[in-house]
């Protein structure tokens, strides 16, 4: 009897002494923040789309006294499209593509630039002059580069659980939401110049619409990668959608020399959706792939 006491006594405090108890579980939160710095210097005048960009991880991230990512990790990062600057006074801007680091175990973990899940209000972070899910937007002046050591908040774009097992992090299998579509809003806002120029918009190699003056369209995407363009391969962004995420893009005309001509951004959540509350759904004449379009306002 006093023998099982005592070996009872014994794993007690065995489990006591660890630092995470028993069958708990770690988690990392979708919209943990982690700090990136850029790992060296990016001249803006020489990137071009898809360029890799490298980052790394600025300090560990501990959860429940776990290290859950270990500082130095590389992020995975490329370019979306340069912007010049220069031009009566513009500033130049770099769209750079967040989209994942990996844990101490191995594990890929998607990242994004802004805090809020779908349905929230979007967070901008200080450093940066505006953000989307999931790109992060640099803005500089006469001098075309970002210094390196630049740091950045981005956000942990989906849950992951672990168990501890002695010293590794072994993940645990959950079901997910990884069927349930991203949506993307498309819109134009009304102006006087272009109103009559109506340019096609993209969904990988597929027209969906053409974007006539005041206008907005929603599209329901899988998950994955996709670009969202213009008739020009160059003016547009590739998203890496997430289940669940909303995007915002506008599309803009632009003043030429003998011609207006169509550009497409990426928006914050909050500018889009007052904009959009103004505009019309778009017809269903200017509709090319009614399977991917559907009519639904931003919450």
């Amino acid at each position: 009897m006093f023998l099982c006491i005592k070996q009872s006594l014994v794993v007690i405090a065995v489990l006591a002494s660890l630092s995470v108890p028993l069958n708990d579980e770690i988690v990392v939160t979708d919209g943990t923040p982690i700090n990136l710095i850029t790992a060296k210097e990016i001249l803006t005048r020489e990137v071009k789309p898809d360029d890799p960009i490298e980052f790394t991880v600025a300090e560990d991230l501990t959860i429940d006294g776990q290290v859950v990512i270990r500082k130095g990790t590389p992020a995975i990062a490329s370019v979306i499209i340069p912007e010049k600057g220069g031009y009566l006074g513009k500033s130049g801007k770099l769209a750079i593509h967040i989209e994942s680091t990996t844990t101490s175990n191995g594990q890929p973990l998607k990242l994004r630039a802004a805090k809020a899940r779908a349905g929230d209000e979007t967070t901008t972070s200080a450093m940066l002059p505006a953000v989307i899910d999931p790109t992060l937007l640099f803005q500089y002046g006469r001098e075309p580069k970002i210094a390196p050591g630049r740091t950045v908040t981005v956000y942990v774009a989906e849950e992951k659980r672990f168990r501890v097992e002695g010293a590794t992090l072994v993940p645990v299998v959950t079901e997910t939401s990884g069927s349930q579509e991203a949506t993307v809003f498309i819109y134009r806002s009304a102006k006087a110049l272009g109103r009559l120029n109506e340019p096609s918009v993209f969904v990988d190699k597929t027209e969906v619409a053409r974007m006539d003056n005041g206008r907005y369209l929603a599209l329901k995407l899988k998950p994955g990668k996709h670009t969202i363009r213009m008739t020009d391969d160059e003016k547009g962004y590739t998203i890496d959608a997430s289940p669940g995420q909303t995007y915002f893009f506008r599309i803009g005309i632009e003043r030429g020399m003998f011609k207006g001509h169509s550009t497409i951004v990426p928006e914050d959540r909050s500018s889009a959706v007052a904009e959009i509350r103004k505009l019309k759904f778009i017809g269903q004449d200017k509709i090319k792939t009614p399977a991917l379009v559907v009519e639904v306002a931003p919450e």
